[in-house]
């Protein structure tokens, strides 16, 4: 009776820990992609923006450091992944390295102005994502104001939030289960550089510390972006 009772929790354990550590992701692509009529050849990645916490048995505690390093790190994936997979050449953002004395300023804070834009806007596409793919969603052409290279055909919006968890914790997790897992969860969002239509909405995640994430973060986006039309010539 004991080592049936044994291998059932030990079942359920590994039922907790399967289900728990995937989940659906999902590509939504404007209609204008699908059918050609827009294509993304070049793009302005956005800073990204993602929030990571380390789960102690005391409770989750903030990870600044990490959380802007892990951020600058999956920007620089995406357009690593666009450029390798897609073709998709990444330009940078106007004057958003310059310092105000260089007369940029108003620049930076156009940017910063979008950014909050799209953090406006996401609530309302995750709500219901699968509108992306009729059109619904959209900035506007103010994103002219952003004052990108003619060249630029659309804009790439990053968000994102992770969990990490310390040994004490992970212990916890394997020996009674019904502990969230450590994981990585990223909202991108593709928008027309020319009128702010939302042309791609894309999730991808992956499972385990996402502050060490490197050949699984570039794997999750590979996976995210797998239903973009790749640049040809």
């Amino acid at each position: 009776m004991r080592d049936r009772f044994g291998l059932k929790m030990f079942a359920l354990v590994v039922l907790v820990v399967v289900s728990g550590s995937h989940r659906i992701n999902a590509q939504f692509i404007h209609p204008k992609i699908k059918s050609k009529e827009t294509t993304i050849r070049t793009v302005v990645v956005m800073p990204a923006k993602i929030n990571v916490v380390r789960d102690s048995m005391k409770g989750p505690e903030g990870m600044a450091a990490e959380s802007d390093e892990l951020s600058v790190r999956v920007e620089k994936m995406v357009a690593e992944v666009l450029s390798k997979r897609k073709n998709v050449t990444t330009l940078p953002i106007p004057g958003a390295a310059a310092a105000p004395a260089d007369g940029d300023s108003q620049q930076k804070y156009n940017v910063a102005d979008f950014q909050t834009k799209f953090d406006e806007l996401l609530p309302k596409i995750m709500k219901k994502r699968s509108d992306v793919k009729k059109g619904r969603f959209s900035m506007g052409d103010e994103v002219l104001n952003l004052n990108l290279e003619k060249g630029a055909d659309a804009i790439v919006f990053i968000r994102g939030a992770g969990k990490k968890l310390t040994g004490g914790k992970t212990a916890m997790r394997w020996l009674v289960g019904g502990v969230v897992p450590a994981y990585l969860r990223l909202q991108i969002g593709i928008v027309d550089a020319r009128n702010g239509e939302v042309l791609l909405y894309t999730d991808p995640d992956l499972a385990g510390d996402p502050t060490t994430a490197i050949d699984r973060l570039r794997k999750a986006l590979e996976e995210g972006f797998k239903k973009l039309p790749e640049v040809k010539g």
